[in-house]
């Protein structure tokens, strides 16, 4: 469940940079986009982006309440981590307040006088005056070129007048007194249904000249004077460059004024998008430092419940915490030490078992075999003074020979008391591991034809550091035991392979004996290592208890596996 928290944590985290990344990649396009845009429609396209950033703000900002609510409950509840967890996200809070909040306010400060530079000279005036030049301008070409037409014209037939001005003007027109439009010359078509519809207005010049403007053209009327007949109307176009050069100063005249209405309006606005733009940052630093926080401080509670939990006694207890780098190590030492503090404890608890056992195995050895030499030496000796008596003698014999017998069977058990007692020392050494077990596995197929045993191993030769004499008779005695589990036909398995597990299992050889007799019972397997127990009423308990105390003193260790109808004992030892 840990883990799967904190692999939330990490898909939301990973989510919300991917998400900021664009975002402010869309917003540095948006604003600073290679086609300029008008200022209107800059201010709109601003404040939507303000918009946008506060509902982004808004978000992180429940996002980081939540999070605060939690650690506040935590604090309260004096759950362990919360005060460093708490340290560590104020910490985290002030190191990204300590260089954006003076950046903020210094930005915006050299923004807000840059906007006011705008304004300290007169430029609104510059751009009016730099009007009324151009519009003067169109005035005095209207003159001249009224005044040149006059010139040209004025003696001049009205046939006369297409080869002698159009090289200088753009359309003549002639309106009689009716209002019929007579178009001598024309360069641009288009022109005939603008001064037709400026016939129909009466727009028409009275006098001198007239400005229009026709699509993208502007165009001067003359109306010509001295000239015989109808009214005669003369059109020439302003070149272009005069109306580019007019039009620019118009509309940066007009942005200005627009901009100096602005003027306040844009400071509070930069104003509040530095504000707005910067919460975001603050809160994304705020909500990382939780997510830090909360990696480093979930893995440091776990492990201050888990030595709790080892002080109360408790080993079985393992930290499923995920963590890494210097945290991970530690976690995983811990683990470590919890299962190899259980293994010892377990080690020192068969020892004292054992200790207690054998000190009692030798009281009882003593005790019996101190009267079994003269109960054995005395029915010998009678046996032998009465063995002429024909009638006494069947009797005696039988008595005597039943004496000697269970004296026999009882010194038998002496010596396995004393055996147990006092073991031979272990002489470890470099054995062969297949070749033992292969003699051993030889001498039980022909003495127990019943038992199909099975030997599986992948190395041919696999040397193991034991005393050879010493782990014959443990896998002995582990394989009669589960000849005797098996009721009727049965099959036993012997699997050898290396360990596979931490680092201290590695250079280690498992032995995996199984067989399919009726499995033990679950009440008794915490008891199946203990001395003088057996579920075999005919036996007397120290088969497994030798078995256990050799592995032992082989540097190995032993357990087992069971259920209805399968067991199996494993023995490891170290290799070679």
């Amino acid at each position: 469940m840990r883990r799967a928290a904190v692999t939330k944590e990490n898909f939301i985290l990973v989510i919300i940079i991917s998400f900021f990344s664009f975002y402010f990649a869309a917003v540095t396009y948006f604003i600073f986009g290679v086609e300029p845009i008008p200022l209107l429609e800059s201010i709109t396209r601003n404040r939507l982006l303000l918009l946008s950033l506060v509902l982004l703000a808004v978000v992180m900002f429940f996002l980081v309440v939540y999070n605060i609510v939690r650690i506040i409950t935590d604090r309260v509840r004096n759950r362990e981590g919360s005060k460093f967890r708490l340290r560590l996200t104020l910490f985290f809070l002030l190191v990204t307040l300590i260089p954006i909040v003076p950046l903020s306010f210094i930005s915006n400060n050299i923004i807000s006088k840059s906007i006011d530079l705008w304004f300290v000279r007169d430029f609104e005036g510059s751009l009016r005056n730099a009007l009324e030049v151009s519009k003067e301008l169109y005035s005095r070409l209207a003159e001249e070129s009224l005044r040149e037409l006059e010139d040209t014209c004025g003696d001049c037939r009205f046939e006369e007048m297409r080869e002698t001005a159009f090289q200088r003007i753009d359309g003549i027109i002639r309106i009689d007194d009716s209002g019929f439009i007579e178009t001598i010359q024309i360069r641009d078509y288009r022109v005939t249904d603008m001064i037709r519809e400026l016939s129909e207005k009466g727009e028409l010049p009275t006098d001198s000249w007239k400005r229009f403007v026709s699509g993208d053209a502007e165009y001067l009327f003359f109306r010509a004077s001295g000239t015989p007949g109808p009214a005669l109307f003369l059109i020439r176009k302003i070149p272009d460059y005069i109306q580019n050069y007019t039009g620019t100063i118009s509309t940066g005249l007009q942005s200005y004024r627009t901009l100096k209405i602005l003027r306040e309006p844009i400071k509070g606005f930069v104003s509040l998008f530095f504000v707005v733009i910067t919460m975001p940052f603050v809160l994304l630093s705020f909500y990382l430092s939780l997510i830090i926080s909360r990696q480093v401080t979930v893995p440091i509670r776990e492990l201050a419940l888990a030595t709790q939990r080892v002080a109360e006694d408790d080993l079985d207890h393992a930290i499923q915490v995920s963590a890494k780098d210097e945290l991970k190590l530690l976690i995983d030492s811990f683990n470590r030490m919890t299962h190899d503090l259980k293994l010892n404890k377990e080690l020192l608890k068969h020892a004292e078992r054992s200790a207690a056992w054998r000190d009692i195995a030798r009281r009882i050895a003593h005790e019996i075999k101190n009267p079994l030499t003269p109960i054995k030496l005395s029915a010998e000796r009678l046996l032998r003074q009465y063995s002429r008596d024909d009638s006494y003698r069947g009797v005696l014999s039988k008595g005597i020979q039943t004496i000697i017998s269970e004296v026999e069977n009882l010194t038998d058990m002496v010596n396995e008391f004393s055996h147990f007692a006092r073991f031979p020392d272990t002489k470890l050494g470099k054995h062969d591991i297949i070749s033992i077990l292969e003699d051993i596995l030889h001498f039980l197929r022909d003495s127990h034809r019943r038992i199909d045993f099975r030997f599986s191993h992948a190395e041919d030769k696999v040397y193991l550091l034991v005393d050879g004499t010493q782990i014959r008779r443990a896998i002995l005695n582990v394989i009669y035991n589960s000849i005797s589990a098996i009721e009727g036909d049965g099959i036993i398995s012997i699997h050898c392979y290396p360990s596979q597990g931490l680092g201290d299992e590695k250079g280690k050889y498992t032995i995996a004996i199984s067989d399919n007799g009726v499995g033990i019972e679950e009440k008794i397997r915490d008891r199946i290592f203990e001395p003088y127990f057996s579920k075999n009423s005919r036996g007397v308990g120290l088969g497994l208890a030798i078995v256990e105390k050799i592995v032992r003193d082989n540097r190995g260790r032993i357990w087992f596996e069971s259920e209805p109808g399968k067991t199996i004992f494993y023995m490891e030892f170290l290799r070679v």
